[in-house]
């Protein structure tokens, strides 16, 4: 059968051309007088709105990747998509919006699993599971129960929270266990709760639970107990999920003040665990547990929170600095002025890459000096009095088809620009 191209179609075609073209107009790089890069060219852009009524959009913690491309919120006819973008050139490849509520409902992803062709993120009490090479929806359940935002690795299947009843008849918050492939989930792990003090909340329960490197049975879980006056006690625990036991249990990660909650998930560092609590960063031992290093700051780390690369953690402050620490003693490298509040951070070739809220603006940071070198402006851009969002930052190695590239969101655009190195 012959296949007919529509004028509609043509008109179409020839839209999306225009819209993710090169901007020939701009300047390949343009430099303050000390050398920081406030706009660049970029390799392609792609709208983020498409019409309709106005609507806040939603909103990507961390970029989400599957087969070299990207996924991106996207705004069109008052409904909000998950899009799935052609890395090599901005085009359009899906795009998703099977939501319960779709008159009303973001797509805010704060945390996801993705295993093969799947990716599943949790909301309230609706859990979406999207099929990544279609654009459709795997499944999709209204739960009995509100889960938390966090969702993560256990070996094939994933891991969420929710709070549960326990034998005491208090509310605790335990890790369940998903199948992706059906949307089936069973209650998995509870923490080793003291259960002294008792909150309107409940007694507490898990906050992260992080599979460790190369050890399958091994998960270090990460909880909370309330206490008096709203204070927190916040400690971490090392399980063997083969044999059902505590290797080390009830290490106390901060002395407890209302401002000792771990806000982003631990990491993993030369044998060491690395973990922001309140308006510290500490170090845990992984094989015994103790705490190696403490390190206090004038804000906390909640927005940005931290990435380790080059032997450094790189963390970005409410302070509004961006510092680089030494994991194994805590000491600070170096500390650039930056943006405070800022969205997280994406690493590629010895350079950090963010958008701070604070600023609106793309920035790169030199992970081994500290020297800011992009602080890219989105008016310079043509985008008028927009900023660039909070959104996950994506980066793309070199392939045949291209160089180490970086993608970033205004409120309008992706922006697709060679990295900058």
């Amino acid at each position: 059968m012959k296949k007919k191209i529509t004028f509609i179609g043509l008109i179409l075609v020839l839209s999306v051309f225009m819209t993710q073209s090169c901007h020939k107009d701009l300047p390949s790089l343009d430099r303050t007088a000390n050398g920081l890069v406030v706009s660049r060219s970029y390799n392609w852009k792609t709208p983020q709105y498409s019409g309709g009524p106005s609507m806040t959009g939603s909103y990507f913690m961390s970029p989400i990747y599957y087969n070299g491309n990207i996924a991106v919120p996207t705004i069109g006819e008052g409904k909000q998509y998950m899009t799935l973008l052609d890395s090599d050139n901005g085009n359009i490849l899906w795009k998703w919006s099977d939501l319960f509520q779709p008159d009303t409902e973001q797509i805010d992803i704060y945390y996801y699993y993705q295993q093969g062709n799947l990716l599943t993120y949790q909301k309230g009490n609706r859990s979406y599971c999207i099929n990544m090479d279609t654009g459709t929806t795997q499944w999709k359940f209204r739960r009995d129960m509100f889960f938390d935002v966090r969702i993560q690795k256990e070996n094939d299947n994933y891991i969420s929270y929710a709070p549960i009843i326990n034998t005491d008849g208090n509310s605790e918050q335990v890790a369940f266990k998903g199948n992706i492939n059906t949307g089936e989930i069973s209650s998995f792990l509870s923490a080793n709760i003291s259960s002294s003090y008792i909150s309107p909340i409940g007694v507490g329960g898990i906050v992260y639970l992080n599979q460790l490197p190369d050890q399958e049975d091994l998960l270090l879980i990460t909880y909370a107990e309330p206490l008096p006056d709203w204070k927190v006690n916040s400690f971490f625990g090392l399980y063997n999920r083969q044999t059902g036991t505590w290797i080390w249990d009830r290490k106390l990660i901060s002395p407890p003040t209302v401002n000792s909650s771990v806000f982003t998930p631990p990491q993993f560092c030369d044998n060491k665990i690395v973990a922001n609590v309140g308006k510290k960063l500490v170090c845990h031992d992984i094989a015994t547990g103790d705490q190696l290093w403490s390190k206090s700051f004038a804000q906390d780390f909640m927005f940005s929170g931290f990435v380790i690369a080059e032997g450094k953690i790189v963390a970005n402050c409410e302070d509004g600095y961006t510092y680089g620490i030494d994991p194994a003693t805590g000491t600070i490298l170096w500390q650039t002025r930056s943006a405070g509040t800022s969205g997280r951070m994406s690493y590629l070739n010895g350079v950090v890459y963010f958008v701070g809220g604070s600023t609106g603006k793309l920035h790169a940071i030199d992970v081994a000096s500290g020297r800011m070198l992009w602080a890219i402006d989105a008016t310079n851009l043509g985008e008028g009095d927009d900023d660039f969002r909070e959104n996950g930052v994506y980066i793309l190695p070199a392939s045949s088809e291209h160089s180490d590239r970086v993608v970033a969101l205004t409120y309008k655009n992706a922006y697709c620009f060679n990295a900058e190195r």
